[in-house]
């Protein structure tokens, strides 16, 4: 999901090594020395000051806290003045007023984040310096801010960074010494490149990992690494889950794939969901049908949808069907289909090449063997492959109007027609429709 605007606007504000100060520990006295306070919207300062004191005496006894009143006071108003800019409360006089209690937990836990995470604090000064207006950033810049890391290779540090965001759009070179981001400086997409993986779950809890996986794989089946990719969960941990599962006989093993990866899906005969395999498959049938009937005029029943065997696909089917139905014509969704189709119709272009070089007659097309073409949509091959039919009656009527050609040219142009659909499916690998 990223970080809020909250988050952004207090990692902007407060340095990063402000968690080596006494910042961390006074959002730490919001967030857990406040409960009996949280009906107010208002903190008076003394007794914030008050519980602050109580709370470093009992939680972090070894750390050096000065016994004079006004350095008390004075860390207090810095980190009240600071803590103003975020928009977290109003630094008044004597009071902090307008607290956004919620806010400030929110931004006490990231900081808890970092604290135990030298990639988050590396990522915390690039984007600190990077919001200060640089678009070059010295490595003594960054270590400067980030001096108590446990990892002390810096630089390992920042590639690995650059290898994950660069994927992803990120434009930024590093020669050891000096990074340089390739981006205008009000380009806020750099926030999120730099900021967001700071906020990043890095632990969910068993019963909500066990619920992602069973609502993905009751539309499919899916191996321990696809999960792993689409949940963003570590796969040992997906594994370990798949193990549990099957344990609990509410996944099967579905089939091999490729290199011997196996595909899981949800266990009709013990539905993790209390459903019977006949309310499911009727249910989904039920949605189908009257989706045909209604849009299309086309009278379905049962026995059309008996060579799909697996309510899982009925399901994917059925979610699919939902999505069709959604209007199309609204400025988001036009957005969607143009990028949509400009974005895969440059992957096709690339992967569909005409080879003239090695062509033994010239003029004759060829399909680049490629995995890549196994990797488009499947929606999006079922329209390559019925545009790829329906040219070869386009060609046909073309051929009768055309004057010159001979007949062995024109059974020769009608073969390659026809042949390209079956050419297609067997370099996307998809030959069994």
């Amino acid at each position: 999901m990223g970080l809020s605007k909250s988050a952004l606007t207090g990692l902007k504000i407060f340095r990063p090594d402000s968690i080596l100060s006494n910042d961390l520990d006074f959002f730490e006295t919001l967030k857990f020395g406040t409960s009996d306070l949280r009906k107010e919207d208002s903190l008076d300062k003394e007794e914030f000051l008050k519980r602050f004191l109580e709370r470093s005496k009992s939680v972090k006894p070894k750390k050096p806290i000065s016994n004079k009143k006004s350095i008390q006071n004075k860390l207090l108003e810095d980190f009240c003045k600071t803590l103003d800019k975020t928009l977290m409360v109003k630094n008044d006089e004597s009071l902090l007023i307008d607290v956004k209690w919620d806010l400030i937990d929110e931004f006490c836990s990231i900081l808890r984040k970092i604290e135990r995470s030298d990639d988050r604090k590396a990522r915390w000064a690039l984007y600190f310096l990077w919001r200060t207006g640089k678009n070059t950033i010295t490595l003594k810049e960054i270590t400067d801010l980030v001096a108590d890391l446990k990892n002390k290779n810096l630089s390992k540090i920042i590639k690995k960074i650059l290898k994950h965001e660069t994927s992803s759009g990120f434009v930024a070179e590093f020669d050891e010494k000096t990074l340089k981001i390739n981006h205008q400086n009000d380009d806020k997409l750099v926030w999120h490149y730099l900021g967001d993986e700071i906020g990043e779950s890095t632990r969910r809890s068993p019963g909500e990992i066990e619920k992602d996986i069973l609502e993905l794989i009751d539309e499919g089946s899916y191996s321990a690494t696809e999960i792993s990719d689409m949940l963003k969960i570590d796969e040992a941990t997906i594994s370990r889950t798949l193990k549990k599962l099957r344990k609990n006989d509410t996944i099967i093993l579905s089939s091999f794939g490729e290199r011997g990866a196996r595909y899981f899906t949800t266990n009709c005969e013990n539905c993790p969901f209390g459903t019977t395999k006949a309310a499911c498959r009727k249910e989904s049938l039920s949605y189908i049908i009257d989706y045909f009937k209604t849009c299309f005029g086309v009278d379905l029943t049962s026995p059309d949808f008996d060579g799909i065997e697996e309510n899982q696909a009925l399901l994917k089917i059925k979610r699919i069907v939902s999505m069709a139905k959604k209007e199309k014509n609204t400025k988001l969704e036009r957005s969607i289909s143009s990028g949509l189709s400009e974005l895969f119709g440059t992957a096709v272009d690339k992967s569909l090449q005409i080879q003239s070089k090695n062509a033994k007659t010239p003029g004759d097309v060829s399909l680049k063997t490629d995995d890549q073409l196994f990797k488009l949509p499947i929606l999006f091959h079922l329209g390559l492959y019925k545009g790829a039919q329906t040219s070869y009656d386009l060609i046909n009527e073309i051929m009768k109007n055309m004057k010159g050609i001979s007949k062995s040219d024109r059974l020769k142009i009608k073969k390659s027609v026809e042949e390209h659909p079956k050419k297609f499916l067997k370099y996307a690998r998809i030959e069994d429709f």
